[in-house]
């Protein structure tokens, strides 16, 4: 059984952390997942990823765009070298581009450098990050901070899956074990700084018998939500594990119906509540475009996507010749 709570909390944030040392509202809430594992069977499987964001380390606006993949940053912040390097994400708050993220290669004192996973800064005019956009700064969720030790029980494991990778039905390319008092381990190798991205959605396998008890506490997404759905080989389907990223329930429909979705595309809905490992998908919904995603005859568009709940999109290899990234503004932004 799986059980999900969301509460919202609003509260001023000030400090030097902030840009001018502005006052800004942030947004923080909880997610509680409650989950209770089969008795005497192999253990169940759950989607699951993140729903909220962790808290800002910076926000600011870009003075300038050196390059492609670099923002300098306006009012000298003063950061340490590569202060934000590998473990942080920029996120592109306000403007055309607004949702795109991308992990801090390095940093200096006030220009960040950028790796890319979803989307780009853009070239064409109208759709593009310029100067006076605003940038946050957040740590990435890892599986030591998003599944921590003591909530999570002993022998609970961690299958992730690498988007770089061409294919359906892929097999997990890291999976991680949770060891009561010393954090998840794949072999000798520590998992605890093991990365999750915003839009990434991986599966907890429950061990039987076992209650796994999760609240995880974060600021709210205050801006759109972007989600590249790409395909790795042309003329082949990808299977991409998403998430909405959101903390609140979000119909497929409205997720994905922002012109992202081609015909014969599909996603792949799995029930968490069901115990076992290994699940096929409860329902798919294919899309049909001009007409929305469907099961058979039955309209899915108004299914609901619960938070921290992971689906995987399938892309039709009809429609590999062009990668889209998808965006959506939740429903609780004005």
């Amino acid at each position: 059984m799986k059980k999900l709570q969301f509460s919202l909390i609003l509260f001023s944030l000030l400090g030097a952390a902030f840009v001018q040392a502005q006052v800004t509202t942030t947004s923080v809430g909880f997610v509680s997942t409650s989950v209770t594992a089969n008795v005497g069977g192999a253990g169940t499987d759950i989607t699951y990823s993140p729903a909220l964001n962790g808290t800002p380390a910076f926000q600011g606006t870009i003075a300038s765009i050196p390059s492609s993949s670099s923002l300098q940053i306006s009012g000298s912040p003063g950061w340490t070298d590569n202060q934000y390097a590998s473990s942080y994400y920029a996120l592109i708050a306000s403007g055309n581009r607004e949702g795109v993220w991308a992990q801090i290669s390095a940093n200096t004192t006030d220009t960040l450098s950028l790796t890319f996973f979803v989307g780009n800064l853009g070239s064409v005019a109208g759709d593009q990050v310029v100067v006076g956009d605003s940038v946050k700064i957040f740590p990435f969720w890892t599986l030591g901070t998003l599944l921590p030790d003591g909530p999570v029980p002993n022998g609970t494991v961690a299958l992730l899956y690498d988007r770089s990778q061409a294919g359906v039905n892929k097999s997990a390319s890291n999976v991680y074990t949770l060891f009561t008092g010393f954090g998840w381990y794949s072999g000798p190798t520590n998992g605890n700084g093991q990365i999750i991205y915003p839009d990434e959605s991986l599966v907890i396998r429950v061990p039987a018998g076992q209650t796994v008890n999760l609240t995880t506490t974060g600021t709210v997404p205050m801006n759109k939500i972007r989600t590249l759905l790409q395909n790795i080989s042309g003329g082949q389907d990808q299977d991409i594990r998403i998430t909405t990223g959101c903390p609140t329930p979000v119909a497929l429909g409205t997720f994905l119906n922002n012109g992202s979705p081609a015909t014969g595309d599909i996603v792949l809905i799995f029930d968490d509540t069901a115990q076992g490992i290994n699940k096929s998908a409860s329902a798919t919904a294919t899309y049909y475009s001009g007409f929305g995603w469907y099961n058979g005859p039955t309209l899915m568009d108004t299914y609901q996507i619960q938070p921290t709940q992971g689906i995987v999109y399938r892309k039709a290899a009809a429609n590999s010749s062009t990668d889209v990234t998808n965006s959506f503004k939740p429903s609780y932004l004005p």
